[in-house]
């Protein structure tokens, strides 16, 4: 008989299925079926070394995950930005897929915090890597389908998307939802070639109810202010201040 949910969590970790409950609270979606939450939180190398525990990995359903995700960004993308021709909307789709873009989403809700990695991988930083955290992410889209059906996945992935809003703000250019995804990428490598020190942002104020909340967000370089700006989501309002403070490096000269 295949080991119960609550067993294989505890002999990873006596903790992790009271933090697995915590990340159901942070997606706003509780499983019937933990077993599919777990698996999504599987890499392939905690698989292998514990095959006592009969575990699978999420390699099948980040396969699912790419699919349904592909679904709903292309479903919202389509409805929400009519005058949009067939290759900017696929323009728009390829960008928020990218390994980037997941992985920033999977950062933002510490998906790396509940993993269950390999002894080596652990060691070699698994928690942080791009593609282990975009290809969870990607897994964890497929469970949320399989547990709740698409309409629990579509409000996920609308929810935690934040660029798909901002394409309906770029008046029919799929460029500036380009540009908006990658002013963060682009503050933070100006920073390290001119200042060898990293942005840091800092949530200074969140406003309104749990489902329309406003988050203002400031960015400071070396302890100076150089951008703040307001979203719907951190990651969003992040974004929008990190353009501001490269307006203002370039003011400067930089």
């Amino acid at each position: 008989m295949e080991p119960s949910f609550s067993k294989n969590i505890g002999s990873r970790n006596p903790s992790a299925q009271s933090n697995l409950s915590a990340l159901e609270t942070r997606i706003r979606f509780v499983f019937k079926d933990k077993d599919l939450l777990q698996q999504a939180l599987t890499h392939k190398s905690y698989a292998n070394e514990n095959p006592d525990q009969n575990q699978s990995d999420n390699e099948r359903l980040e396969f699912l995950g790419d699919a349904v995700l592909g679904f709903v960004i292309s479903q919202s993308l389509f409805i929400e930005n009519r005058s949009l021709s067939e290759g900017d909307l696929s323009k728009c789709r390829a960008g928020a897929v990218r390994e980037a873009a997941l992985c920033e989403i999977a950062r933002g809700m510490d998906l790396g915090d509940y993993l269950f990695l390999g002894v080596g991988e652990e060691r070699g930083g698994g928690r942080g890597k791009p593609s282990l955290l975009g290809d969870a992410l990607e897994a964890l889209i497929a469970a949320i389908y399989l547990d709740g059906g698409i309409r629990a996945a579509k409000r996920f992935v609308l929810r935690e998307f934040p660029y798909l809003g901002i394409v309906k703000l770029s008046e029919g250019s799929a460029e500036n939802f380009f540009d908006l995804q990658d002013y963060k990428t682009e503050l933070q490598e100006l920073c390290q070639q001119r200042f060898c020190a990293l942005p840091e942002y800092h949530t200074i104020n969140e406003s309104g109810p749990g489902h329309q909340k406003r988050f203002e967000v400031e960015v400071r370089i070396l302890g100076d202010l150089y951008g703040a700006s307001t979203g719907k989501s951190k990651k969003e309002a992040q974004q929008q201040s990190a353009k501001a403070a490269l307006a203002k490096l370039s003011e400067e000269g930089c």
